[in-house]
């Protein structure tokens, strides 16, 4: 049995003119997309490169496991904090600042975009990303909307 998300509802769907809903069974799918997000804290030094190899192993690990096993859509690493740019608009006028939207000891560094068949699934390749060793893993399903095919 799939779990559920943490606020005991079945998830947000759009339906159509016609009553038809958005899920995967109304596209012909029988899975759905997640997005695995990487928390980690950024270190105050390098790492050696010892590290970085070890680190980098675990991770072409895990992105020959997703693709050998065909539910990798996407996924990509971020470059460090510093470079990320907020932008807001406040009163009609954007505010663009430099660094991330909050200060905090874990932030994003990078996703995998599985299309798995239900959140038991998702869960489980995040637990198997070295992402879950080295920090935390945040699983969300991606919202799909009526009449847009998600892929």
């Amino acid at each position: 049995m799939a779990a559920l998300c943490r606020f005991r509802h079945t998830p947000f769907v759009v339906n159509d003119e016609d009553g038809h809903s958005g899920g995967p069974a109304y596209y012909g799918r029988v899975s759905m997309n997640y997005l695995l997000l990487i928390y980690s804290e950024e270190p105050a030094e390098a790492p050696s490169q010892e590290v970085i190899d070890q680190v980098m192993s675990d991770y072409w690990e895990f992105e020959k496991a997703v693709a050998d096993a065909g539910v990798k859509v996407g996924g990509a690493a971020l470059q460090p904090s510093q470079t990320a740019t907020t932008v807001r608009v406040q009163n009609g006028e954007r505010v663009v600042t430099d660094g991330p939207f909050a200060e905090t000891r874990e932030v994003l560094g990078g996703y995998y975009l599985l299309d798995v068949p239900d959140l038991d699934a998702a869960i489980d390749w995040a637990a198997k990303c070295p992402g879950a060793k080295y920090g935390s893993m945040e699983v969300r399903p991606v919202m799909e909307f009526e009449g847009i095919p998600s892929q």
